[in-house]
Protein backbone atom coordinates (compact mmCIF):
# COMPACT_ATOMS: atom_id res chain seq x y z
CA UNK A 1 0.00 0.00 0.00
CA UNK A 2 2.74 2.27 0.92
CA UNK A 3 4.32 1.90 -2.51
CA UNK A 4 0.94 2.89 -4.24
CA UNK A 5 0.56 6.13 -2.87
CA UNK A 6 4.38 6.83 -3.12
CA UNK A 7 3.50 6.09 -6.97
CA UNK A 8 0.47 8.54 -6.70
CA UNK A 9 2.45 10.98 -5.17
CA UNK A 10 5.12 11.01 -7.44
CA UNK A 11 2.36 11.05 -10.14
CA UNK A 12 0.66 14.13 -8.83
CA UNK A 13 3.57 16.02 -8.28
CA UNK A 14 4.73 15.42 -12.23
CA UNK A 15 0.82 17.06 -12.75
CA UNK A 16 2.07 20.60 -11.36
CA UNK A 17 5.51 20.64 -12.67
CA UNK A 18 4.55 20.24 -16.20
CA UNK A 19 1.25 23.34 -17.48
CA UNK A 20 -0.77 19.73 -17.48
CA UNK A 21 -2.71 20.02 -14.38
CA UNK A 22 -2.81 23.98 -14.14
CA UNK A 23 -4.60 23.91 -18.03
CA UNK A 24 -6.84 21.52 -17.10
CA UNK A 25 -8.19 22.86 -14.03
CA UNK A 26 -8.54 26.35 -15.99
CA UNK A 27 -9.72 24.52 -18.91
CA UNK A 28 -12.75 22.72 -16.52
CA UNK A 29 -13.46 25.79 -14.69
CA UNK A 30 -13.49 28.18 -17.95
CA UNK A 31 -16.67 26.04 -19.78
CA UNK A 32 -18.25 25.54 -16.30
CA UNK A 33 -18.21 29.02 -15.39
CA UNK A 34 -19.19 30.35 -18.70
CA UNK A 35 -22.04 28.21 -18.58
CA UNK A 36 -22.64 28.94 -15.22
CA UNK A 37 -22.74 32.57 -16.00
CA UNK A 38 -24.77 32.11 -19.16
CA UNK A 39 -27.28 30.25 -17.25
CA UNK A 40 -27.67 33.42 -14.47
CA UNK A 41 -27.88 36.25 -17.18
CA UNK A 42 -30.74 34.72 -18.96
CA UNK A 43 -32.56 33.70 -15.53
CA UNK A 44 -31.93 30.14 -16.37
CA UNK A 45 -30.47 29.19 -13.44
CA UNK A 46 -31.50 26.38 -10.78
CA UNK A 47 -30.88 26.34 -7.19
CA UNK A 48 -30.14 22.39 -7.77
CA UNK A 49 -27.41 22.80 -10.20
CA UNK A 50 -29.40 20.15 -12.50
CA UNK A 51 -28.40 21.56 -15.77
CA UNK A 52 -24.92 22.59 -15.16
CA UNK A 53 -23.89 19.03 -13.68
CA UNK A 54 -25.05 17.34 -16.61
CA UNK A 55 -22.72 19.93 -18.69
CA UNK A 56 -19.92 19.17 -16.15
CA UNK A 57 -20.35 15.45 -16.61
CA UNK A 58 -19.60 15.77 -20.21
CA UNK A 59 -16.50 17.95 -19.85
CA UNK A 60 -15.33 15.62 -17.28
CA UNK A 61 -15.56 12.99 -19.74
CA UNK A 62 -13.45 15.14 -22.38
CA UNK A 63 -10.96 16.08 -19.91
CA UNK A 64 -10.10 12.55 -18.80
CA UNK A 65 -8.46 10.93 -21.43
CA UNK A 66 -5.94 14.43 -21.70
CA UNK A 67 -5.29 13.77 -17.76
CA UNK A 68 -4.29 10.21 -18.26
CA UNK A 69 -3.06 9.73 -21.64
CA UNK A 70 0.32 10.14 -20.28
CA UNK A 71 0.20 7.45 -17.24
CA UNK A 72 1.36 4.99 -18.58
CA UNK A 73 1.93 5.46 -22.89
CA UNK A 74 4.94 8.61 -21.67
CA UNK A 75 7.01 6.08 -19.00
CA UNK A 76 6.38 3.44 -21.73
CA UNK A 77 7.68 5.52 -24.89
CA UNK A 78 10.43 6.71 -22.91
CA UNK A 79 11.76 3.59 -21.84
CA UNK A 80 11.58 5.07 -18.01
CA UNK A 81 8.68 2.58 -17.29
CA UNK A 82 11.30 -0.29 -17.80
CA UNK A 83 13.20 1.17 -14.62
CA UNK A 84 9.84 1.19 -12.44
CA UNK A 85 9.27 -2.64 -13.88
CA UNK A 86 12.39 -3.47 -12.19
CA UNK A 87 11.87 -1.83 -8.49
CA UNK A 88 10.27 -3.90 -5.73
CA UNK A 89 6.43 -2.92 -7.01
CA UNK A 90 4.22 -5.02 -8.43
CA UNK A 91 1.40 -4.13 -11.37
CA UNK A 92 -1.01 -3.13 -9.42
CA UNK A 93 0.61 -0.84 -6.73
CA UNK A 94 2.22 0.56 -10.70
CA UNK A 95 -1.48 1.04 -12.14
CA UNK A 96 -3.46 2.01 -8.82
CA UNK A 97 -0.91 4.80 -7.63
CA UNK A 98 -1.29 6.25 -10.77
CA UNK A 99 -4.99 6.36 -11.04
CA UNK A 100 -4.58 7.87 -7.88
CA UNK A 101 -2.87 10.45 -8.46
CA UNK A 102 -4.93 11.69 -11.68
CA UNK A 103 -7.94 10.98 -9.58
CA UNK A 104 -6.28 13.59 -6.98
CA UNK A 105 -6.16 16.47 -9.47
CA UNK A 106 -9.86 15.59 -10.55
CA UNK A 107 -10.98 15.98 -6.83
CA UNK A 108 -8.85 19.27 -6.93
CA UNK A 109 -10.60 20.53 -9.70
CA UNK A 110 -14.40 19.59 -8.43
CA UNK A 111 -13.18 21.20 -5.50
CA UNK A 112 -12.67 24.35 -7.19
CA UNK A 113 -15.94 24.26 -8.80
CA UNK A 114 -17.47 24.75 -5.06
CA UNK A 115 -17.50 28.00 -6.16
CA UNK A 116 -20.77 27.74 -8.19
CA UNK A 117 -22.62 26.71 -5.06
CA UNK A 118 -21.21 29.25 -2.91
CA UNK A 119 -22.29 32.15 -5.06
CA UNK A 120 -25.70 30.76 -5.47
CA UNK A 121 -26.45 30.49 -1.81
CA UNK A 122 -25.32 34.25 -1.93
CA UNK A 123 -27.94 35.09 -4.27
CA UNK A 124 -30.37 32.91 -2.94
CA UNK A 125 -31.18 29.43 -1.04
CA UNK A 126 -30.41 26.23 -2.80
CA UNK A 127 -31.26 22.66 -2.64
CA UNK A 128 -28.05 21.50 -1.13
CA UNK A 129 -29.20 18.30 -0.70
CA UNK A 130 -29.59 18.35 -4.41
CA UNK A 131 -26.47 20.06 -5.05
CA UNK A 132 -24.57 17.38 -2.88
CA UNK A 133 -25.89 14.36 -5.05
CA UNK A 134 -24.68 15.78 -8.23
CA UNK A 135 -21.20 16.20 -6.62
CA UNK A 136 -21.35 12.70 -5.34
CA UNK A 137 -22.57 11.63 -9.38
CA UNK A 138 -19.56 13.92 -10.78
CA UNK A 139 -17.36 12.05 -8.68
CA UNK A 140 -18.45 9.04 -9.65
CA UNK A 141 -18.20 9.37 -12.77
CA UNK A 142 -14.60 11.15 -12.45
CA UNK A 143 -13.06 8.12 -10.73
CA UNK A 144 -14.46 5.63 -13.42
CA UNK A 145 -13.29 8.09 -16.26
CA UNK A 146 -10.22 7.66 -14.88
CA UNK A 147 -10.02 4.09 -14.61
CA UNK A 148 -10.81 4.06 -18.41
CA UNK A 149 -8.18 7.01 -18.94
CA UNK A 150 -5.60 4.45 -17.30
CA UNK A 151 -6.84 1.28 -19.28
CA UNK A 152 -5.95 2.95 -22.46
CA UNK A 153 -2.70 4.25 -21.75
CA UNK A 154 -1.34 0.99 -20.42
CA UNK A 155 -2.15 -0.40 -23.79
CA UNK A 156 -0.01 1.96 -26.07
CA UNK A 157 3.34 4.01 -25.90
CA UNK A 158 1.72 7.09 -27.97
CA UNK A 159 -0.14 9.46 -25.98
CA UNK A 160 -1.94 10.81 -29.00
CA UNK A 161 -3.15 7.03 -29.33
CA UNK A 162 -4.08 6.82 -25.43
CA UNK A 163 -6.12 9.75 -25.64
CA UNK A 164 -8.23 8.67 -28.75
CA UNK A 165 -8.63 4.90 -27.19
CA UNK A 166 -10.06 6.69 -23.88
CA UNK A 167 -12.59 9.11 -25.87
CA UNK A 168 -13.58 6.56 -28.22
CA UNK A 169 -14.56 4.37 -25.36
CA UNK A 170 -16.11 6.58 -23.34
CA UNK A 171 -18.24 8.28 -26.08
CA UNK A 172 -19.54 5.08 -26.70
CA UNK A 173 -20.50 4.46 -22.85
CA UNK A 174 -21.48 8.03 -23.26
CA UNK A 175 -23.31 7.74 -26.56
CA UNK A 176 -25.14 3.29 -25.98
CA UNK A 177 -28.01 4.95 -23.94
CA UNK A 178 -29.56 6.46 -27.40
CA UNK A 179 -30.40 3.14 -27.98
CA UNK A 180 -32.38 3.11 -25.29
CA UNK A 181 -35.29 5.34 -27.24
CA UNK A 182 -35.29 3.87 -30.32
CA UNK A 183 -35.94 0.56 -29.44
CA UNK A 184 -38.43 -1.88 -28.15
CA UNK A 185 -36.28 -4.88 -27.55
CA UNK A 186 -34.06 -6.33 -24.71
CA UNK A 187 -31.43 -3.74 -25.94
CA UNK A 188 -33.09 -0.98 -24.64
CA UNK A 189 -32.63 -2.36 -21.16
CA UNK A 190 -29.08 -3.13 -22.03
CA UNK A 191 -28.27 0.34 -23.50
CA UNK A 192 -29.92 1.57 -20.32
CA UNK A 193 -28.10 0.20 -17.99
CA UNK A 194 -24.48 0.56 -19.49
CA UNK A 195 -25.16 4.08 -20.51
CA UNK A 196 -22.92 6.95 -18.41
CA UNK A 197 -25.43 9.74 -19.36
CA UNK A 198 -28.70 7.60 -18.07
CA UNK A 199 -26.74 6.25 -14.77
CA UNK A 200 -25.37 10.15 -13.89
CA UNK A 201 -29.40 11.30 -14.38
CA UNK A 202 -30.49 10.32 -11.28
CA UNK A 203 -27.74 12.02 -9.00
CA UNK A 204 -28.72 15.64 -11.03
CA UNK A 205 -32.29 14.81 -9.35
CA UNK A 206 -30.99 14.34 -6.03
CA UNK A 207 -31.32 10.40 -6.07
CA UNK A 208 -28.10 8.66 -4.76
CA UNK A 209 -29.55 5.22 -5.77
CA UNK A 210 -26.85 2.19 -5.21
CA UNK A 211 -27.10 0.99 -8.68
CA UNK A 212 -25.74 4.10 -9.84
CA UNK A 213 -23.23 4.45 -7.66
CA UNK A 214 -22.15 0.73 -8.73
CA UNK A 215 -22.02 0.81 -12.39
CA UNK A 216 -19.48 3.59 -11.70
CA UNK A 217 -17.59 1.29 -9.24
CA UNK A 218 -17.79 -1.51 -11.39
CA UNK A 219 -17.10 0.58 -14.59
CA UNK A 220 -13.40 1.45 -12.19
CA UNK A 221 -12.57 -1.95 -11.52
CA UNK A 222 -12.72 -3.21 -14.70
CA UNK A 223 -10.62 -0.90 -16.40
CA UNK A 224 -8.33 -0.88 -13.39
CA UNK A 225 -8.12 -4.84 -13.57
CA UNK A 226 -7.38 -4.88 -17.55
CA UNK A 227 -5.10 -2.18 -16.78
CA UNK A 228 -3.14 -4.20 -14.57
CA UNK A 229 -3.47 -7.05 -16.95
CA UNK A 230 -2.21 -5.39 -19.33
CA UNK A 231 1.12 -3.96 -17.58
CA UNK A 232 1.52 -8.04 -17.05
CA UNK A 233 1.59 -8.52 -20.19
CA UNK A 234 4.34 -5.48 -20.97
CA UNK A 235 6.61 -7.33 -18.47
CA UNK A 236 6.44 -10.67 -19.84
CA UNK A 237 7.31 -9.39 -23.39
Amino acid sequence: MRNTFTIAARELSHYFVSPLAYVAIFFFVFISGFIFTLAITTGQAQADMGPLFHSMVFVSLMLAPVLTMGLIAQETDSGSIEMLMTKPVTDTEVAVGKFLGAVAVYVMILVVTLEFPIMLSIWGNPDWGLIAAGYIGLLATGIAFIAVGTFASSITNNQIAAWLTGTAILLFFWLVGWLSYSSTSWITDVAGRLSIYENFGDFTRGIVDGKNVLFFLSMTGVFLFMSVRALENRRTL
